[in-house]
């Protein structure tokens, strides 16, 4: 069955066929009823199944009447059913999702949509500044908020509990790859900007509590590490190479220590060289009388009479030897005796007694209360009624501590000792 214009009432071919209103024209043929304005699919507007233009379309008017019973009942059944059907359709489809791609005008609206309403809501908040309305809690609101707070923390902890340990691994895209290159770059790059322009500059910031807390935990687990390696070090002799340096370090000790000694024994020959400058200042010393028989005239074996005669000396007679001793010629001054003097000696002083060292202070001591295996190198094990003496509490938890009775020092559970002291 051939296909009949509306227009000129002739055969339609497919080339030049054009469907619309319910009807088939040519394509010359679907103009304004009115103009014959030549119109397509995107201008043309249809009334009563004839197509005008923008311009000649014909108006619609209506007349206000008034809703008779029959009318309202249509319209409320029509509302009902209405009703049922969203409700129906709505039903069918809920848990079903059709994905569909952003378009740019779609992105476009949601982005004005978005800045749209943060602009509302900051003018509401604005105006809604320092407004309240104070409004005394009903036994029935009180009663929902309890209810609602139980059950948003009863829905979070189920969620909570479901989501534990579950992970969803995705590949990276090439986008995402080149934006976290791009990132790392800017990174790097803006690492190395800050670290040129606070070269040399010091920033000083006050120490807050978790500074302070990693600070001692760093301390403690150093001092641990530092006694660890003590202990395996203690007996263990390192025989190193003297360099110069050293051995200029050991030769200016045994100087000092020569110079130490000798300032004291200096000192004691000063105090024996004064004592003759004392006397000196005192005056000499009386000399002893000594006899006459000390003095012995020369012997003059010749010359002439005169010598001879002055040479003569007079004989004194002592009664106790009963023999004379001559007596020294005149203008004869013996001379003072010497008095021997013997060189000083050097007094023995003995060191100074060593003070007695006091006995190792056991610290803080604990007594275990159950028996403990290490589970680490650097921990210690003890059996119950140890006591653990120099005890140091590390953090909370644990306490290094030496166990008297093996003597072995390490870290100890603070929940398994108990103190004494």
């Amino acid at each position: 069955m051939s296909k009949k214009c509306a227009k000129c009432e002739k055969t339609v071919y497919p080339t030049e066929e054009l469907k619309c209103l319910d009807k088939f024209w040519h394509k010359a043929c679907f103009k304004c009823e009115v103009c014959n304005m030549t119109l397509n699919m995107k201008n043309y507007k249809g009334y009563n199944k004839i197509p005008y233009c923008n311009v000649h379309y014909p108006t619609t008017s209506f007349t206000a009447v008034a809703d008779t019973p029959e009318n309202q009942r249509i319209k409320q059944n029509t509302k009902v059913q209405s009703n049922v059907q969203y409700h129906s359709e709505f039903e069918k489809q809920k848990g079903a999702y059709t994905q569909v791609a952003d378009t740019p005008d779609m992105l476009r609206h949601q982005q004005n949509t978005k800045n749209i309403s943060l602009i509302e809501y900051h003018r509401n908040f604005e105006e809604s500044k320092s407004q309240f309305t104070c409004v005394t809690d009903t036994p029935v609101m009180k009663t929902q908020l309890t209810n609602t707070k139980n059950v948003s923390l009863i829905e979070y902890h189920k969620d909570f509990e479901k989501s534990k340990s579950k992970y969803t691994q995705v590949a990276d895209s090439p986008e995402i790859q080149k934006y976290l290159q791009n990132t790392k770059n800017i990174s790097l790059i803006q690492y190395q900007k800050d670290f040129t322009d606070s070269k040399g500059s010091c920033y000083q910031v006050p120490d807050t509590v978790e500074m302070l807390t990693h600070r001692r935990n760093t301390e403690n687990v150093s001092r641990i590490k530092y006694h660890a390696d003590f202990e395996k070090m203690k007996g263990k002799k390192l025989t190193v190479v003297d360099d110069p340096e050293t051995m200029r370090i050991k030769q200016n000790t045994a100087i000092q220590s020569q110079v130490e000694y000798h300032k004291v024994k200096d000192q004691l020959n000063e105090m024996e060289i004064r004592r003759p400058d004392r006397e000196a200042r005192e005056g000499p010393a009386r000399p002893q009388p000594g006899k006459i028989s000390n003095y012995e005239p020369e012997t003059n074996t010749g010359g002439t009479p005169y010598s001879m005669r002055n040479s003569q000396a007079r004989v004194v007679y002592d009664s106790n030897i009963g023999k004379g001793d001559p007596e020294p010629p005149r203008g004869y001054q013996a001379p003072p005796p010497q008095s021997y003097q013997p060189p000083p000696q050097q007094s023995y002083q003995p060191p100074p007694p060593q003070p007695a060292m006091p006995p190792p202070s056991e610290g803080m001591v604990c007594k275990a209360l159950y028996d403990y295996t290490s589970a680490d190198v650097d921990e210690v094990s003890f059996q119950e009624d140890d006591l653990i003496i120099q005890c140091q509490p590390i953090d909370e938890g644990w306490m290094e501590g030496t166990v008297k009775r093996t003597g072995q020092r390490g870290m100890l559970p603070s929940n398994y000792v108990e103190p004494v002291n």
